[in-house]
């Protein structure tokens, strides 16, 4: 088996995994216009834990671009995202403080993340198959990681 190179906003909203806040200020320092970072993952017996391990390599990325679009689809900068945060609310709380839905800011993750996966299969970095089953799983990592309440 190939390895196959996945890029960071692949997983941005299915691989938030209920810690976006961890990123801190580092986060929020981060350029929302920047460019995608690949990786290669090594072959593993389970695809899904291949996932996982280079999920865990790059959690600190996928939190950052998942602050930054979020920001960018409530009005809010990154740092200001994360402050709120940190005081024990959930982005989809901070969202409606500033007037804007939840679904709203799923629905910019969900498609950060299904860009990202068309864009990794047309650059033949992941298989149709794989895409189909991360596409499937995304909306319900993106609906955990915006309603989750951070301490």
């Amino acid at each position: 088996m190939l390895q196959h190179k996945i890029i960071a906003p692949l997983v941005v909203g299915g691989a938030l995994l209920v810690g976006v806040a961890s990123a801190g200020a580092a986060g929020a320092s981060t350029p929302a216009n920047r460019p995608a970072a690949t990786a290669t993952v090594a072959p593993a017996a389970s695809g899904a834990h291949t996932l996982r391990a280079w999920v865990k390599a790059h959690r600190r990325e996928i939190r950052r671009l998942g602050v930054a679009v979020s920001a960018k689809a409530i009005g809010v900068t990154p740092k200001a995202l994360v402050a709120e945060l940190r005081t024990g609310t959930s982005i989809a709380a901070v969202a409606a403080q500033h007037g804007v839905s939840a679904q709203t800011v799923e629905g910019d993750l969900v498609t950060a993340a299904d860009t990202a996966i068309n864009r990794a299969v047309a650059d033949h970095q992941l298989s149709a198959a794989r895409a189909t089953k991360l596409e499937a799983a995304v909306p319900g990592y993106v609906t955990k990681a915006v309603n989750h309440t951070f301490h």
